[in-house]
């Protein structure tokens, strides 16, 4: 047997331990406790986050006094040789969740967090599998029961306290679907023992219990992931229009006399003025009746874009302006989106169908963003205070109460679009 030489063995043993340093770097940053580099960063980290929400807050106190933030920040402070990163992320969450807007978050979500390959959703009291990367596809549907040694109470006891982005108890409950799948939050919260792989146990739709050990993936590697997922319904009878663009889609049914229009993301000003006009010339032609607008997968963005859309479903005149204009509403409705429902309800008189909103009508809102300069984590805050509504509300609250049931969509039914189209059809008969 031909021996190494020992000046080659030297030079692969170096390679082999810089390669695994370096493949590691992600995993020790957020799973060792902070070296006293990064405890000197943080520590003006802490000081920058400060002044900086204090000058572009609109009213950062408006729950908490300055001496409680202050006295908080310099508790983190005296934490962070004990801390891990994921630890230190956990108690900025809490601490801008005390803050008491929705706006206002540490936004992990923006940033370097690691997330598992799962999309949640509440149903009731079960929290069920809505996506799963396809290698698990038999996972879809499933009951989210345990993450390591905790069961499903225990976690969202454990993460109510530091859930960013929450107004209400409907906002709540997205957020925990949220979070759940972030392993750094896991892992803050003592929950895993690591941010790249976590055992999860689930209920099946056979009734048989399964535990799955997940590989946590960065946001780029998430994005390129083709997951599966429950079919989103649409309408029977109904077919996808040409006109539609990436955060518009748009159904007429066969008879042209009505349109089902899926409002799930933001374009900008200008691609929205665009698909409004095209709408109006295309609703005006047609002679379509009544419209259907779906806000429930519509986290926000900028409510003045969203008004284009109104003033061009004014201009058509064939529309029933009396009964014939709904808007679907729901948790997940947030910011720009629950402004624009408001708005939809008092300028095109329309129905608001589903459950409350995510966000609150009176409140804190417009948000924007910097960058902690050392750590490169991203904060957000509130700039603006609206009133959409004369009386303050937990959500916006729906004209007629209509709650998603699991049993028909997992048969491929969407039972809050089945009452819009069964009291359409109501009227039409009347």
């Amino acid at each position: 047997m031909k021996l190494i030489p020992l000046s080659l063995m030297v030079i692969l043993c170096s390679a082999i331990t810089s390669f695994l340093l370096h493949a590691n770097i992600n995993q020790s940053s957020t799973t060792s406790l902070l070296s006293n580099t990064q405890i000197e960063r943080w520590k003006r980290d802490l000081d920058f986050m400060r002044r900086e929400l204090e000058q572009r807050h609109i009213d950062l106190y408006h729950r908490i006094t300055a001496d409680f933030f202050l006295n908080e920040l310099n508790r983190i402070k005296q934490q962070l040789p004990s801390l891990t990163e994921s630890e230190l992320i956990i108690e900025l969450m809490r601490l801008m969740k005390q803050v008491g807007d929705g706006h206002t978050q540490f936004a992990y979500w923006m940033g370097k967090h690691h997330r598992y390959p799962l999309e949640m959703r509440l149903f009731d009291t079960d929290l069920r599998v809505i996506g799963v990367d396809q290698r698990h596809k038999e996972l879809l549907g499933a009951t989210l029961i345990a993450v390591e040694n905790r069961d499903i109470n225990q976690i969202q006891h454990l993460l109510e306290p530091v859930l960013q982005g929450v107004e209400n108890i409907h906002s709540a409950k997205q957020r925990f679907s949220d979070a759940i799948v972030v392993a750094e939050i896991l892992h803050g919260l003592k929950i895993s023992q690591g941010i790249h792989h976590t055992r999860f146990t689930f209920k099946l739709l056979s009734g048989e219990m399964r535990s799955v050990n997940l590989n946590s993936l960065t946001t780029q590697q998430f994005n390129r992931l083709a997951l599966e997922r429950i079919p989103k319904p649409t309408p029977p009878q109904f077919s996808q229009h040409r006109i539609s663009i990436d955060g518009l889609t748009l159904y007429l049914s066969n008879d042209d006399h009505i349109a089902y229009l899926d409002f799930y993301r933001y374009p900008d000003f200008y691609t929205m003025q665009e698909f409004a006009v095209d709408l109006k010339t295309l609703l005006s032609r047609k002679e379509t009746r009544k419209i259907i607008i779906d806000l429930r997968n519509n986290g926000g963005g900028d409510f003045f874009v969203g008004l284009q859309l109104a003033w061009a479903l004014i201009l058509v005149d064939n529309l029933d302006w009396l009964n014939g204009v709904y808007v679907l509403i729901g948790p997940k409705t947030f910011s720009a989106a629950m402004s624009n429902a408001v708005q939809y309800r008092q300028l095109l008189n329309a129905q608001l169908i589903g459950e409350p909103t995510g966000a609150n009508p009176v409140g804190y809102q417009d948000a924007d963003t910097f960058e902690l300069p050392n750590s490169g984590w991203t904060l957000m805050y509130s700039k603006r205070l609206y009133r959409f509504q004369e009386t303050p509300t937990s959500g916006v609250q729906p004209d007629k109460l209509v709650v998603p049931d699991w049993k028909l969509l997992i048969q491929g039914k969407d039972n809050q679009l089945e009452w819009i189209l069964k009291d359409i059809q109501h009227h039409r008969l009347f």
